[in-house]
């Protein structure tokens, strides 16, 4: 009974995994083949890759290493990066985008086709002003084959709707931040990135009917990173950004196509999880230190954790308080099984 019941928690970690991949790790594009100096990582010596890889929530950076990732080539071979920044989009309200450099294969012959997390990197809790909005997880065990070949030319990942002390616009009564999947430049002859922003449309949701907008003005340009800030008259809620194509190319050159995204709201990563599991214990404190307490039991419990990859880390008889053994910040998973019933709870370590 306790093996098929391993079992049956494994299995939901996994898909929970699966769906933080989906909902976190957007995709990688494949920027510069050979085209960085490798003096950016503090090493004289040839040219290097380029790789920014897109996270829908912004990142802890202090908690990021060069080793947190791993570059799977379409020969099958396994590329440690030499170093992992943040920068350029490291201001406030940014901080989504990871700019790997190293040697990741050849863009034709043999392009990467996978980037892994595979060490402890987290993501921080969003900040006042932004739409989108996040918690405190681990993303260690997470994975995307959504590598965007150079050829591609770039496309949008990210938007939201942000104000206050991340409004860099002059003008203009809402603000909507957009993301680049890598770094961008104006394509057509004679523009300049102020130039970009009457490229950009806005689109408001009326009864169902998408009705466009375009922005008057554009800000954070001339900083070298994947933003930009669009600035709109229009009060209506702007709820999708497009971009007509061939209006950017990505440092290679390539001009994009017809992009689009939907703005993002407030709709966390935990409510993929609370769907998954029971609720009907109390337990606190959560997030915990070294101890948690369980409250409403019935006398005939048993309790397992697991960290985010469905490890076990300690068992036993649910007497009300449970001991957790040293482990690291991040996600965990209590399950209590009784005679008649299994409940799965979220537990976070700061």
């Amino acid at each position: 009974m306790r093996r098929k019941i391993l079992l049956s928690v494994i299995t939901i970690l996994t898909f929970v995994i699966n769906a933080k991949s989906q909902d976190t790790l957007v995709s990688a594009f494949f920027g510069l083949d050979n085209g960085l100096p490798s003096l950016l990582c503090n090493q004289p010596g040839s040219l290097l890759d380029g790789m920014p890889v897109n996270f829908k929530f912004p990142l802890d950076a202090s908690s990021l290493s060069e080793t947190d990732f791993e570059v799977l080539d379409s020969l099958g071979n396994i590329h440690i990066p030499m170093c992992a920044v943040l920068a350029p989009a490291n201001e406030n309200g940014e901080n989504r985008t990871v700019l790997l450099i190293g040697e990741f294969g050849t863009a034709v012959t043999n392009p990467p086709v996978e980037v892994r997390v595979v060490d402890d990197l987290f993501t921080t809790a969003t900040i006042s002003g932004e739409s989108a909005c996040s918690e405190i997880i681990n993303l260690n065990g997470i994975t995307t084959t959504n590598v965007i070949p150079l050829a591609d030319g770039p496309s949008l990942f990210f938007a939201q709707k942000i104000d206050g002390n991340l409004n860099e616009c002059n003008s203009g009564v809402q603000t909507i931040q957009v993301a680049w999947n890598g770094g961008i430049t104006p394509y057509i002859n004679g523009d300049t990135e102020s130039d970009l922003f009457q490229y950009y449309i806005g689109y408001s949701d009326s009864s169902g009917v998408l009705i466009p907008h375009v922005p008057i003005s554009i800000a954070d340009i001339n900083d070298n990173d994947n933003f930009h800030q669009l600035c709109f008259s229009t009060s209506d809620e702007i709820v999708k950004i497009s971009m007509m194509a061939n209006a950017v190319e990505d440092p290679n050159q390539d001009p994009n196509l017809y992009s689009e995204i939907d703005v993002s709201s407030c709709t966390p990563l935990t409510s993929v999880e609370e769907n998954l599991f029971e609720k009907g214990y109390k337990i606190y404190p959560n997030p915990f230190s070294d101890e948690i307490f369980v409250e409403n039991l019935l006398g005939d419990e048993y309790f397992i954790i697991y960290d985010i990859l469905g490890r076990n880390i300690t068992e036993g008889k649910c007497s009300g308080t449970i001991k957790i053994p040293e482990t690291k910040s991040g996600i965990y998973y209590l399950t209590i099984l009784s005679n008649t019933n299994q409940t799965t709870y979220k537990l976070i370590k700061r």
